[in-house]
């Protein structure tokens, strides 16, 4: 049930300290964080906005770790079937954020004043 579906900020979760907001997908600082599920698991737009994706944060070098993609949709159902299937949402109130999310990632890339 998505009644009215409000536009959810960016929520770039990277690091202890505010850096600048990177274009790559894996890194911690990526701008297009949707919503940190917690600290393996999040939701973020790709740069071109047709698709969400899930992420899972792997520790792989000495520098510190990346993120790397285990789900692709580009609708929010898909999304939210890809996270339950997965078992990263710890709490409804995170079901009731991603469901907040407009049906398709075009729709929410619109919203957030991505350009096509």
């Amino acid at each position: 049930m998505n009644m009215s579906t409000p536009t959810l900020p960016l929520q770039n979760h990277g690091g202890a300290h505010a850096s600048t907001p990177s274009h790559r997908e894996r890194d911690e600082t990526y701008w297009g964080v949707i919503i940190a599920l917690n600290d393996r698991w999040r939701v973020i737009i790709n740069e071109q906005g047709d698709q969400f994706i899930l992420q899972k944060h792997y520790a792989e070098s000495l520098h510190g770790g990346v993120w790397r993609g285990q789900s692709y949709s580009t609708t929010r159902d898909g999304l939210i079937k890809a996270c339950v299937g997965r078992d990263c949402l710890s709490d409804a109130s995170q079901e009731l954020l991603l469901d907040a999310l407009p049906s398709n990632a075009r729709e929410y890339a619109a919203q957030i004043g991505l350009p096509r």
